[in-house]
């Protein structure tokens, strides 16, 4: 049987390394928002093929993505007949954020779970 203090070492390093994963991804979920929170639907590269391009401010709407973290924009199109869905998010900065959250949160209840 494990020593005690070796037990309680054990599930404070398993508490600090899911908070330390949890504050990184929640750190990494901010910056992502942050950035798609400036309307990039027009500052970020040109319009997507087919899109109207027009001063108007109905021409494209834009609204937050879980997956990719970040923003999708649809554009009306120039023929008139529905809209171009357009995001800036990066899926694998979205997996590695996710990843991040699992982990911390699995380490989080294996040290609850550990016997006191």
């Amino acid at each position: 049987m494990p020593h005690p203090h070796r037990r309680r070492r054990t599930t404070r390093l398993l508490v600090a390394g899911g908070a330390l994963a949890l504050l990184l991804a929640a750190y990494l979920a901010v910056m992502a928002v942050g950035a798609a929170w400036k309307n990039p639907c027009a500052r970020y590269g040109p319009a997507p093929a087919g899109a109207l391009i027009s001063e108007r401010s109905d021409v494209v709407t834009e609204h937050r993505s879980f997956w990719p973290i970040g923003s999708v924009c649809d554009w009306q199109r120039a023929d008139g007949r529905g809209t171009i869905r357009s995001g800036n998010g990066s899926i694998p900065f979205s997996a590695l954020t996710y990843a991040l959250v699992a982990t911390g949160a699995a380490l989080l209840i294996a040290a609850a779970r550990r016997p006191s």
